[in-house]
């Protein structure tokens, strides 16, 4: 009798258990259930930025090379490197006896250089349809070799090689090829610009000029050809992204620029990122010397150029000039503890937020970079909201209403000593 009183007895204690359990916790449950949030914030909107430091030089925007063929002859030069000289003004005096064969080998180069530029500029029209029109799977190859059949052998050749073979996203193998075409076309407007200045003399002499306003950078005497170099008028910045700094660093990104000889800080963008690996040069040399730190891939580096907003020809070429590049903003954006975000992936988040009405609810964010240990939010997550940053005990209830701290203020010493005990047991019993 006891055995079956004792099993009655557990039945109905654990029928009893498991009622309040399921009108406790159960989905249609009007019981109210809490949660203990000891870490919260409240969002206050701000300005966030991430910057990156970079040693950079001041260069031409342009360089200019005036040239002549190797059998012709100076009477004489007219110029000294760092002179500065403008558009068409002759730079050295050349042997009469050969104006006529010069003048026709001129011409014959800017048939040729003509006749490259158009297939050039057919070809990256070709690259850019094809990168356009790309499909998953698809496999483009082009080669092509850019050939002027009537030239003289004295004529420059371009050769635009391109063999792509690749799977959507193929962005990165066109980008590169067209790349490569744009330098070549842009080289080969500027053997334009200088057969052209060449072309435009009339007279009975025959000089070497300047094919632009600017500066000579450097004059040829000797060789096996006789030239001068002229830096353009206009200069711009040059610096270079290394290894995966080439990542952060984008087109229109805003620049603040400081040097020696300039009034203040002045602000710039980036004009440009190359895709390609840097060519060897005096620039790049001259970049590895100012810029100490250790690169796994001594190849990669990327030239990036920095358009000033303000005039810098104050400043003499190859200068040396500190620039902060803006590579991320973030305008009344918000700030959470990295720690706080669940679920991350790539610019995506979740944040467990407060609502108006007392409850923990999960909101995805987007969070586009880190900022000293924290996630930067800019969108879902605004000034106001208030965010539980530390550990929710107990999130096995859902929804769960929040009991946040209780605000705990301890009185400064002046204050204990205005009153003694006798106030205290006043308010103690009578308040």
């Amino acid at each position: 009798m006891n055995k079956l009183w004792n099993i009655a007895v557990a039945v109905a204690v654990t029928a009893f258990i498991a009622t309040n359990l399921i009108l406790l916790y159960g989905q249609k449950s009007l019981v109210p259930k809490y949660v203990y949030a000891p870490e919260t914030e409240r969002m206050v909107a701000g300005h966030y930025t991430e910057k990156l430091s970079k040693e950079g030089l001041v260069i031409p925007d342009m360089v200019y090379t005036a040239y002549i063929d190797r059998e012709a002859t100076v009477g004489e030069w007219l110029v000294e490197e760092g002179e500065t000289v403008t558009a068409g003004q002759p730079i050295a005096n050349l042997d009469t006896g050969r104006m006529e064969s010069q003048r026709s080998i001129w011409q014959s180069e800017k048939k040729a250089l003509e006749a490259q530029e158009r297939d050039l500029e057919s070809s990256l029209s070709q690259l850019e349809q094809e990168r356009r029109s790309a499909e998953s799977g698809t496999n483009s190859s082009t080669n092509e070799r850019l050939d002027n059949s009537g030239a003289d052998n004295g004529s420059p050749i371009v050769d635009l090689s391109v063999d792509v073979q690749v799977d959507v996203p193929q962005g990165g193998a066109y980008a590169h090829a067209i790349a490569a075409a744009e330098n070549q076309l842009a080289d080969i407007r500027r053997q334009l610009t200088v057969v052209e200045a060449q072309l435009e003399q009339s007279g009975e002499t025959l000089s070497l000029v300047s094919p632009a306003d600017g500066t000579v950078a450097k004059v040829h005497r000797q060789g096996e050809q006789l030239a001068v170099d002229v830096y353009s008028t206009e200069r711009t910045i040059l610096t270079y992204a290394a290894g995966e700094e080439w990542q952060d660093i984008e087109q229109e990104d805003r620049v603040f620029i400081q040097a020696s000889g300039l009034e203040g800080v002045i602000e710039g963008s980036v004009h440009s990122v190359s895709e390609v690996e840097a060519p060897e040069s005096k620039w790049l040399d001259a970049y590895r010397t100012l810029d100490q730190r250790n690169v796994n891939n001594p190849l990669a580096y990327y030239e990036v150029r920095i358009l000033p907003n303000e005039d810098i020809s104050v400043l003499p070429f190859a200068n040396n000039v500190n620039a902060v590049i803006y590579t991320e903003e973030a305008y009344d954006a918000v700030a959470v503890k990295s720690e706080a975000l669940t679920d991350k992936s790539r610019d995506e988040a979740i944040v467990t937020v407060i609502d108006n009405e007392g409850y923990a609810k999960n909101v995805p964010v987007i969070t586009p970079f880190d900022w000293k240990g924290q996630s930067i939010i800019t969108d879902n997550l605004y000034e106001g909201d208030f965010v539980i940053t530390g550990p929710i005990y107990d999130r096995t209830i859902s929804p769960p209403a929040v009991i946040l701290p209780m605000p705990l203020e301890w009185p400064s010493k002046e204050e204990w000593k205005a009153h003694d005990w006798r106030d205290y047991m006043h308010f103690i019993l009578f308040r």
